[in-house]
C-alpha cells in the first residue's frame, strides 16, 4: 500500500525511511486498514522547547499523520507514529465518523475520545513491540549468517 512520507525535519532519511516503511508495512499486515496514510516528519522548534509540546496527530479529513521530531529519539517518533497509525485504522472502520471534540482535554470530556485514545495507546504500544522485536530478530538472524557463515575453502573445485 503506497504511504507519502514528506521530512520537514533534520531526520537522515537514509536511516530513517527503512524503518518507517518497515513499521508501516507491520501495521498495515496487523490492522489491515484499507486507504494509505500520509506521513510527514515535522520540526517546530517552539514546540521542542516546551516540556508537554505536542508529539503528534492525526487529521482524519485527509489521512495525514504529523510527528514532531526535534529533540526525539528515532525509538519514541516510531512509537508516535504507530500510535497514530492506530487512529487511522479507526478512522478506516468509521470510528471519526459524525462529530467528535478535539481540542484540548479531548480525551477526559467526551468517552468515545477517550475510549479512541485509550485504544491506540494500547494497540499502537504493542504493535510497535511486536514490530521492534520482529525487527530486532531478523537483524540478528542476518547478522549471525554473515557472521557465522564458513568461507569457502579455495582448495575445492568443482
Amino acid at each position: 500500500m503506497h504511504c507519502k512520507v514528506r521530512n520537514h525535519s533534520d531526520l537522515d532519511m537514509r536511516k530513517t525511511l527503512p524503518l518507517v516503511k518497515s513499521l508501516y508495512s507491520y501495521a498495515q499486515r496487523k490492522m489491515g486498514f484499507n486507504h494509505p496514510a500520509d506521513i510527514t516528519f515535522q520540526s517546530d522548534a517552539k514546540n521542542a522547547n516546551l516540556n508537554l509540546g505536542k508529539t503528534a496527530y492525526y487529521h482524519p479529513d485527509t489521512y495525514t499523520i504529523t510527528i514532531y521530531t526535534d529533540k526525539r529519539h528515532i525509538k519514541d517518533v516510531l512509537r508516535s507514529m504507530a500510535h497514530e497509525l492506530v487512529h487511522h485504522d479507526q478512522n478506516c472502520n468509521g470510528a471519526f465518523e459524525g462529530s467528535f471534540e478535539s481540542g484540548p482535554g479531548y480525551a477526559q470530556k467526551d468517552d468515545r475520545m477517550r475510549e479512541l485514545e485509550r485504544d491506540a495507546y494500547e494497540r499502537g504500544n504493542m504493535i510497535f513491540r511486536d514490530w521492534e522485536d520482529t525487527y530486532k530478530q531478523a537483524l540478528n538472524e542476518t547478522n549471525y549468517y554473515r557472521k557465522e557463515t564458513p568461507k569457502m575453502s579455495k582448495n575445492i573445485t568443482e
